[in-house]
Parts: C-alpha cells; sequence; structure tokens
C-alpha cells in the first residue's frame, strides 16, 4: 500500500454508481474525453456508498496484469481491495451491490485495457481481468484505538 502520490489515482465518490448506471461505449467515450491512462497507476482509489454503508474500493496493481505471474516478479500483485470501515454492521443483503460492483470495476478495467492494448479485440488478450487475475479481499479489522488501553 505504499505508493508515492503519483502512483495513486483518486475517484469521486459517485463514480462505482456511474459504473453501474452507464454502457461501455459511454465509459470509453468518457476516458477518451479525460485522456487518463489508469493503468499507470499501481493504486485506484474509489469510494462506495450503498444504502446508507460507506466503503471503499482500492484496485491495486492493476498495471502489472501481464506481469504477475512472471517468476522475476516483485511488484504489486493485482487485486481489489474491499475496505469496510464498519463490516460487523453492514447486513448480508448489501453484499450484493458490492458483487455487483467488483464485476462492473472488472468488465470497466477490461474494457479500457481492450481500447488502449488491443484495438479493442476479442480475445483473451483482450480481457485479463478475471475474478482469479483480479480477486477481491475484504480486509476486517478493529480500529487500533479500540484494542489498546491507552486511548
Amino acid at each position: 500500500m505504499c505508493s508515492g502520490t503519483n502512483n495513486v489515482l483518486a475517484l469521486p465518490s459517485g463514480f462505482i454508481d456511474n459504473l453501474i448506471g452507464t454502457s461501455v461505449h459511454q465509459w470509453k467515450q468518457q476516458m477518451e474525453q479525460c485522456a487518463t491512462d489508469v493503468f499507470k497507476y499501481n493504486m485506484i482509489i474509489m469510494p462506495f456508498h450503498h444504502d446508507g454503508n460507506k466503503s471503499l474500493f482500492v484496485v491495486m496493481g492493476a498495471k502489472h496484469i501481464k506481469d504477475y505471474t512472471k517468476a522475476e516478479f516483485h511488484d504489486t500483485r493485482p487485486c481489489i481491495l474491499h475496505v469496510l470501515p464498519y463490516a460487523a454492521s453492514i447486513m448480508q443483503g448489501h453484499s450484493h451491490a458490492y458483487n455487483k460492483a467488483t464485476t462492473r470495476l472488472r468488465v470497466w478495467l477490461n474494457s479500457l485495457w481492450r481500447m488502449m492494448h488491443c484495438n479493442n479485440d476479442f480475445d483473451i488478450a483482450s480481457m485479463p481481468f478475471t475474478h482469479r487475475s483480479l480477486p477481491v479481499t475484504r480486509p476486517f479489522g478493529m480500529c487500533m484505538c479500540y484494542t489498546t488501553e491507552n486511548c
């Protein structure tokens, strides 16, 4: 998680909702207008708000998607971190929204990959972001303030 600020892309809080509510064609138009290469960043941070629950999605190492399986690879392994600040209070019914968000994130990354690296051809190499190559992890834990006596 230690990256320089020039290696981090922070997207607005409505970004994931926008992904869920728009088409792949619209994403491509937006990215062409913004001229942002998301694959030059090691970390993409996206706040998420659904039914009063807030969380944070962090795409780590997307720029390494083609290299992480090589023996000499020593950088950030591609994954999606889904940080839930109040994990115990989130009900199971809300997990559908989070699963839908991670699916849309992978579709978004694959469409950008095709646009930038594959001339939009549909082959195996044009869809490198799958549930295996870009797994989701939900780190759970307590705030350190609650576990120490000196707070």
